[in-house]
């Protein structure tokens, strides 16, 4: 079981998986939310390790309720019904609006992520997206970078500015930063996949060394490198209408109006930043009101609350 699999399994006793965090694994045929045997089988040849693996439930499914001694330690009443639940990424893109197709959301934390809603797999010949299944019975292609606001924050720490510093001498560097590029790879790199690379700072000269082009420098480049993730989803058929910012660095004006400029696209931020809880909740409801007879569509349920 993943983590949030085993607390379901404390709730309610019930040890199911659904498609959204199963798709994390490795080991699921996304394009038909089933085990996959030939993965399974180059796991372990000895043995069958699908008789370990949990049985898979609709993202809209209500796996089991609140058991009664659960109940009596959480201080909550017995029987409750207990949702499927997703992974952090699935929880994040109902929670930012990205369950129908054209609407994208991007992660400004420290990697970052770019992800939309698909009603048909999404599979890169390349592999530069990931094929998760989404949780709400459709597909999220993802892109994952691991240096996103790492890059800001180590040239800010190093630099020994505080966040309010950092915006004035961004804002005060001209777009392009006077020819300084950064390259940030310094945790390594999982989107190229280059986990050994090393980050550097190119087109240094007399006329450009300030500490204004070397932020603004390390955020341009954290974005193109988001930037790379809208190619990658319009190269696999993916049509963009909107853009849906959330993560730390979204509180910021020049995160913000950078990421617009790169992306030559219009951006949104949230109104609740804790996207992945919202969408949890809302996952929760949607599940709730089909058990209550109820006929609304996650993304109606989302249009309300977001």
């Amino acid at each position: 079981l993943l983590p949030h699999d085993y607390i379901n399994l404390y709730l309610t006793g019930e040890r199911v998986m659904e498609g959204g965090d199963a798709s994390g694994t490795g080991l699921l045929d996304g394009r038909h939310r089933c085990w996959h045997t030939g993965m399974i089988m180059a796991v372990d040849q000895d043995r069958d390790l699908a008789l370990c693996l949990p049985p898979l439930v609709d993202s809209n499914s209500a796996i089991g309720k609140l058991r009664a001694e659960v109940a009596a330690e959480l201080g909550l009443p017995a029987g409750i019904r207990v949702a499927s639940g997703g992974g952090d990424n699935m929880m994040a893109a109902i929670g930012t609006g990205s369950v129908c197709p054209g609407k994208v959301s991007v992660s400004l934390g420290t990697s970052g992520t770019i992800f939309g809603y698909s009603d048909k797999p999404i599979v890169d010949p390349h592999g530069d997206l990931a094929a998760f299944c989404s949780s709400t019975g459709g597909w999220l292609p993802l892109l994952c970078t691991m240096n996103c606001t790492v890059s800001t924050e180590l040239t800010r720490g190093i630099l020994g500015l505080n966040i309010q510093e950092m915006e004035q001498k961004i804002q005060a560097s001209k777009p392009g930063a006077n020819g300084v590029v950064t390259l940030p790879f310094y945790n390594g790199e999982r989107t190229p996949n280059l986990p050994a690379a090393k980050a550097s700072i190119f087109g240094l000269d007399t006329e450009n060394y300030s500490a204004e082009n070397l932020l603004r420098s390390a955020m341009e480049s954290a974005v193109f490198g988001l930037r790379m993730g809208l190619d990658v989803l319009r190269r696999n058929g993916f049509k963009i209408n909107s853009i849906r910012l959330t993560g730390g660095g979204s509180a910021s004006k020049s995160w913000r109006q950078m990421t617009a400029d790169i992306f030559n696209m219009p951006v949104s931020v949230q109104k609740v930043d804790e996207g992945a809880a919202l969408g949890a909740a809302l996952q929760a409801m949607w599940v709730d009101q089909k058990y209550k007879g109820s006929g609304l569509t996650i993304a109606e349920l989302v249009n309300q609350h977001l």
